[in-house]
């Protein structure tokens, strides 16, 4: 059975980290980010540099506050990962992947967005999951 659940970044707080903490409290394998609504700080949005494969990306910094207009991705066990982006995103200790798109507005309108590799919320970010059905759960 899907579910659906809330996780609230608080101010301050590291977004990747807390959303890893909260599934991995859970033991959840398999998770769609429907979207998240609030205020964001200091992103590190990356984009492909290149229009041909293997992945190459570069990273931008996404400066003081924001709002989040579009919040949406995959979190998953590492095993379920695709091969190809195993070389892009970096090593982490996790034992999941977490692979959000994210898009801001920043002041005077200017809108920014790429993949989610580090932020905070600024005053507060709720972020909305879809639990997917699976057997197993992440080992505790």
């Amino acid at each position: 059975m899907i579910s659906f659940a809330e996780v609230t970044v608080k101010t301050g707080e590291d977004i990747l980290q807390t959303i890893e903490a909260f599934i991995v409290a859970k033991r959840w394998k398999s998770v769609v980010v429907t979207n998240a609504i609030g205020s964001v700080k200091d992103l590190l949005l990356a984009t492909p540099v290149r229009n041909e494969l293997p992945l190459k990306i570069m990273t931008t910094p996404c400066y003081g506050a924001a709002e989040i207009l579009t919040f949406t991705g995959e979190i998953m066990s590492k095993e379920r990962m695709d091969p190809q982006l195993r070389d892009v995103y970096p090593d982490r200790e996790s034992p999941l992947f977490i692979h959000i798109h994210v898009a801001c507005a920043r002041p005077g309108g200017q809108v920014m967005g790429g993949g989610l590799w580090g932020g905070k919320a600024f005053r507060e970010l709720r972020v909305f999951l879809l639990v997917l059905p699976d057997e197993e759960m992440l080992p505790e």
